[in-house]
């Protein structure tokens, strides 16, 4: 080697080393000046030589010579962090079934929230609200929850709470324990109360504080050996997870069964002093097997008055009689059913004991009147004077004794004779559907209206009547024939019926 040649070459090293670096320097600083003008977003930081981009600008400097500064990476602008974040909490009661709430606390600047919760370090699908409620499957897990703020201009940043442990939920019935249904003999009873839904229940019925064999359902039929027994129904609620919940039931003494009633009692008979009056029963369910019985006038007990029938006295005139029944059967509280009152008529009092002509006025006041005889050839005269002049005669009838006559305020005097004794006329009467004697009566009081029927064997007259007066005016229509099938129309609106022969007359509609 040419010690000439070696020393001349360390004697020019300084000023290539010197131009070398100063190329580099204008190649690096023009570049950064051209990058600073197109993106003011960036700024020029330091890193290893892992940048491809950067060892590439640095050749184009000096592509013959090695870097010892390192090459130079353009990286983003940092965003700003938040002046205050603080950790999350989570407030509520950590069991299963009862809501957990987080709290995010405390944060500058202002932020919004997301909010993810997690069992242990997984996340739970879908739990992205501030609150949630524990499951069954949380039970015995631990639970927090993670909370990112939000700001414009600002780093997201996310907190985790600590964590909590979910112990079993409590079952919370939104009622009562009950026992439902009518607590008697035959009839059933049933636990009442509401549960959450997915609530599994066990049952026990217990007697006298003693379990019932078997009796482990919802429902209990009580039999006639349950009559005077205390009753009582125990649950055993279950949930998945939840803890076990026990109830206990009010207590309800058992009875005896009822009877229903499907129909009143009714009397039947005749509503007059010295007649005897009638009960059915009525109608029960089931049937009894017994039934007592207690009169009554004008609703208070009658002494003695306790069977099925019962004679009318003079107490009765005037009054209102029914009938109270009641119903019995082993294992079955009595039912007591009273019938509808019936109005017992007071006895008629007698105006004219003999033949003869009475004057209208203070001792016979107008008004009707029924006869009390018993023969075919009554004749009566209603009358404007005295005279004996056939003038004088206002109306008259001949016929039947059994009928009626009504006296008016014009009327001077009236005359009878073979018509028996005169009374005044009851407000009630029968309200029969056959008529067999001959004589006058009032419909709707002594006879039902309707259609009436007979198999006549000789003459026959009907008339249907307006009144009793005996004037021509009274009638509304009338027939007298012999043939032997007798049809009768009875309306409504008449206010008297008359016959003479025609047979017995039946009501068919």
């Amino acid at each position: 080697m040419d010690i000439s040649t070696e020393k001349a070459g360390k004697k020019n090293a300084t000023p290539r080393n010197w131009l070398g670096k100063a190329r580099r320097s204008i190649a690096v600083l023009a570049t950064v000046a051209l990058i600073s003008m197109s993106t003011p977003a960036f700024a020029v930081t330091k890193e290893p030589a892992t940048s491809s981009t950067s060892s590439n600008i640095a050749e184009g400097a000096n592509s013959g010579a090695a870097s010892t500064a390192g090459p130079v990476e353009i990286a983003e602008a940092a965003s700003s962090s938040f002046k205050v974040a603080s950790t999350p909490t989570i407030s509520g009661t950590a069991k299963v079934g009862s809501k957990l709430t987080a709290k995010a606390g405390k944060w500058s600047p202002k932020a919004k929230f997301t909010y993810q919760w997690y069992r242990g370090s997984s996340k739970l699908k879908g739990a992205t609200k501030s609150s949630y409620i524990p499951v069954a499957a949380d039970r015995g897990k631990s639970l927090k929850v993670r909370v990112t703020a939000k700001a414009k201009g600002y780093k997201n940043t996310s907190k985790t709470s600590r964590s909590k442990k979910i112990a079993a939920g409590t079952i919370k019935p939104s009622s009562k324990l009950k026992i439902s249904g009518t607590s008697r003999y035959g009839s059933t009873i049933s636990a009442s109360v509401k549960l959450p839904s997915g609530s599994k229940v066990s049952y026990q019925w217990y007697k006298n504080n003693k379990k019932v064999k078997g009796a482990t359902k919802k429902s209990y039929k009580l039999a006639a050996k349950d009559i005077g027994a205390k009753y009582q129904v125990r649950l055993g609620v279950t949930k998945s997870g939840y803890n076990k919940l026990n109830l206990t039931s009010n207590i309800v003494k058992i009875n005896k069964a009822v009877f229903t009633v499907k129909s009143a009692p009714k009397i039947s008979g005749t509503k007059h002093v010295s007649k005897t009056l009638k009960a059915s029963a009525g109608s029960f369910s089931p049937k009894p097997t017994s039934y007592s019985y207690q009169w009554l006038r004008n609703s208070k007990s009658i002494k003695n008055a306790t069977k099925s029938s019962y004679k009318l006295t003079s107490s009765d005139a005037g009054s209102k009689i029914s009938v109270k029944v009641t119903a019995k059967k082993k294992n079955y509280s009595n039912r007591s059913s009273t019938s509808a009152k019936v109005s017992i008529a007071k006895p008629s009092t007698t105006v004219i004991k003999h033949d003869g002509t009475y004057r209208v006025g203070s001792s016979l006041k107008p008004g009707l009147y029924k006869a009390t005889g018993t023969g075919g050839s009554c004749y009566w005269e209603r009358l404007s004077g005295f005279g004996g002049s056939f003038d004088e005669i206002n109306a008259n009838h001949f016929g039947p004794a059994n009928g009626y006559v009504r006296i008016l305020n014009s009327d001077k005097g009236f005359s009878t004779s073979d018509c028996g004794s005169w009374k005044k006329a009851p407000s009630t009467g029968a309200n029969a559907s056959t008529i067999s004697k001959d004589g006058s009566y009032r419909v709707g009081i002594d006879i039902k209206p309707g259609l009436y029927r007979s198999t006549n064997s000789g003459a026959c007259y009907w008339a249907t009547l307006t009144d009793f007066t005996g004037d021509f005016e009274d009638l509304i229509t009338n027939d007298f024939s012999y043939d032997r099938n007798i049809l009768v129309e009875i309306p409504r609106s008449a206010k008297g019926f008359e016959k003479s022969g025609c047979g017995t007359l039946k009501r068919v509609g």
